[in-house]
């Protein structure tokens, strides 16, 4: 009964140290692979990682000069990690929370900002849409300052709450008096704490996650994807790195043995990563057939792709964080592929947004249409039911002026 129970014990301790190389190694972008796995190795002398051979060959041989490689393997935590990395208790204290907050980061662009659908996120995940956007407030707690905001405003009062200034009463009612008409903002020159005021609004972020873009971020794909008569997915093994297991001896020091053993489990933790991706890629392209081939995306949730392989969602969000593939349109990050479904149709939040940038491409430019006229549009096309400030809101994401702004940019480009 003792050994049985000892082999137990042996067991779950050896899942447990397998997931603690797993989950991190999954979650890296193929840019910070290697970088994870060498940080791994200065403590196990039985493990080595190289660099491919096929990295050298597919890029010096192309007269890439050297400075070039070398930046490659400089990565930065992405906007995604930190943001992944906080979604945890206390903050977000219960499954529920951690998968509406997992839903909200997938809607939230480069810049920081938020932008998908509060009615769609609490359908997809069976809450109130008063519960996502409570959640959304909680992102206000979170780094980089002001990111889950939907505006400049809302990013400068949740910088405004987070800051560790000293700032009293008066002057943080002033400052938020400020942001909320941020417009207008001579109109409070004349205050006896406006260059205070200024001091404080001058350290705030705009955007809120301006030191995660970088332009000049070389993206590398983890797949390249063919789709014509067959789906032809391939791995970019140009930049997986190799790993090598030293076992110069046999000892039967228990250190040892275990030091020899994760390095022999990182080889089959390396395998199984490019095995759960090229299935996770498999499905998307699969799911999404269609936009591969000039269509729209189709509403598709990390919760449905996680239900196909048997994975909890908060194991996709990572599988899928900062992964690309190339495909004949251009290069995509995995997160693209998922969209919510509208009013719960089978008709994406991207098929509506498509239609709208397609009815004011071909708009009558005397009389642009304004956002009811879409509306309108949009239900005679789709039968769907949805709210004007919806149709304001998508027209902005597709950085889309007004039909009054539209008319005068029409009359400036016709002189």
């Amino acid at each position: 009964m003792a050994q049985v129970l000892s082999t137990s014990i042996a067991q779950k301790q050896s899942l447990s140290l397998s997931l603690k190389l797993w989950l991190p190694m999954l979650q890296s972008s193929l840019q910070d692979l290697e970088k994870h796995l060498k940080n791994i190795s200065y403590e196990n002398p039985f493990l080595e990682v190289k660099k491919p051979k096929d990295f050298y060959n597919d890029f010096i041989s192309q007269g890439v000069s050297s400075e070039f490689v070398e930046s490659l393997a400089i990565y930065k935590k992405s906007l995604n990690d930190k943001i992944s990395e906080q979604i945890c208790e206390p903050l977000f204290p219960t499954p529920n929370s951690q998968k509406v907050a997992t839903e909200i980061l997938c809607d939230i662009n480069e810049e920081g900002y938020f932008e998908g659908d509060i009615e769609s996120i609490a359908i997809n995940c069976n809450v109130t849409s008063s519960y996502v956007e409570s959640i959304r407030q909680r992102f206000s707690m979170l780094e980089p300052s002001g990111v889950g905001s939907i505006d400049l405003s809302e990013s400068f009062l949740f910088q405004l709450d987070a800051s560790d200034k000293k700032i009293d009463d008066e002057l943080y009612k002033f400052i938020k008096k400020i942001i909320k008409n941020i417009k207008v903002l001579d109109r409070y020159a004349t205050h006896h704490r406006f260059e205070d005021a200024k001091e404080v609004i001058k350290h705030f972020n705009n955007p809120p996650s301006i030191e995660y873009i970088n332009t000049n971020t070389q993206i590398i794909p983890d797949f390249f994807v063919e789709v014509n008569e067959d789906i032809n997915i391939k791995i970019n093994n140009a930049y997986y790195p190799d790993i090598e297991v030293k076992d110069p001896f046999s000892s039967k020091k228990l250190e040892i043995k275990e030091k020899i053993k994760q390095a022999r489990d990182l080889v089959n933790l390396l395998n199984l990563r490019k095995s759960t991706l090229y299935k996770i890629v498999l499905l998307i392209v699969e799911k999404q057939i269609s936009f591969f081939v000039g269509g729209e995306l189709k509403p598709f949730s990390m919760q449905e792709l996680a239900n196909e392989l048997n994975f909890a969602e908060s194991t996709i969000s990572r599988a899928v964080a900062n992964k690309y593939i190339e495909c004949s349109l251009g290069v995509f990050s995995l997160k693209h592929f998922f969209t919510n479904a509208v009013n719960n149709k089978d008709l994406s939040s991207s098929q509506i947004k498509s239609y709208i940038k397609s009815l004011i491409e071909y708009e009558n430019r005397t009389e642009p249409l304004t956002d009811q006229h879409i509306l309108e549009k949009v239900f005679e096309k789709y039968n769907l039911k949805m709210v004007r400030r919806t149709v304001t809101k998508y027209r902005k994401i597709l950085d889309i002026p007004s039909s009054k702004e539209r008319k005068k940019l029409y009359k400036v480009e016709s002189l």
